[in-house]
């Protein structure tokens, strides 16, 4: 049987490959239902792809579907910088370039970001040209944290009225979370979207329709369950979610959407 480079990768003992192993098998699980309703050839493109382990799982797993991502990588995250160039190494293809200075050659038939959006500066400007790169029949894929919520997941601290006083709250904290992992530059890259602010911009656009499926909540309480190296970084947020699940109250927010800590968007034209 032929090894992936997911293999290669976890016999190297490359810093924090768990981390971003465990993020790529997240993401999987929302992506993969996507990919089997996609016919052989068709076009995937990842935006933010990372380390670009998911991008290499699906491209093994749907050998008959092409992908291709793109990263472009700021200051820091070396780690994360090693292991994409491993995953290139493979034959994935990936570019590294923003959003802004990536010229496709194709339409896709989806186009998906897992814990990337919130990175996003210009939201609603990468909406309008991502949806651009769409087929006719093609999807958007959004997958994550909604800052309606009052938490902040990356660096595991309540968010405090707004980004700003948030971070003069919490300073030292957050400096240190980016200097101990190599993250520099991480909070200011956050740009604390809100799920009611994406639906409000995608109302105003008559050629574009937004899905928002409240499920993943439920997800994400199984993610804390079986993951263990999410549940270690989310270890506090993660007991208060389970205690509410026991005693039914999970129940009660759904009806509650906007205010869900998490969401999974799915963009499509009309």
């Amino acid at each position: 049987m032929k090894h992936s480079v997911i293999d290669k990768i976890k016999s190297l003992n490359i810093d924090k490959a768990e981390f971003y192993f465990a993020e790529a098998e997240f993401g999987s699980k929302f992506v993969s239902t996507y990919c089997e309703n996609i016919q052989a050839k068709g076009k995937i493109l990842e935006i933010g792809c990372g380390s670009g382990m998911l991008l290499s799982m699906l491209s093994q797993q749907f050998d008959k579907l092409e992908f291709e991502g793109i990263e472009p990588f700021g200051s820091g995250f070396s780690s994360v910088r090693e292991l994409n160039q491993i995953v290139k190494g493979s034959g994935v293809s990936i570019e590294n370039v923003g959003y802004e200075r990536f010229v496709p050659s194709k339409k896709y038939d989806f186009i998906y970001c897992v814990n990337v959006f919130e990175h996003i500066d210009d939201w609603r400007d990468f909406l309008l040209v991502a949806t651009e790169w769409l087929k006719a029949d093609g999807k958007i894929l959004i997958l994550c944290p909604n800052y309606r919520f009052p938490y902040e997941a990356h660096f595991r601290v309540p968010v405090i009225l707004n980004k700003s006083i948030t971070f003069r709250v919490f300073k030292k904290i957050i400096s240190k979370y980016e200097k101990e992992n190599d993250f520099e530059g991480l909070w200011h890259s956050l740009n604390f979207v809100k799920k009611k602010e994406v639906l409000i911009f995608i109302k105003s656009k008559p050629h574009l329709k937004l899905f928002d499926d409240i499920s993943i909540i439920d997800q994400i309480i199984e993610r804390i369950i079986t993951d263990n190296e999410f549940r270690k970084r989310q270890k506090v947020i993660g007991s208060i979610a389970l205690a509410l699940q026991k005693l039914g109250v999970l129940r009660v927010l759904k009806l509650f959407p906007m205010f869900l800590p998490y969401m999974k968007l799915e963009v499509r034209k009309v």
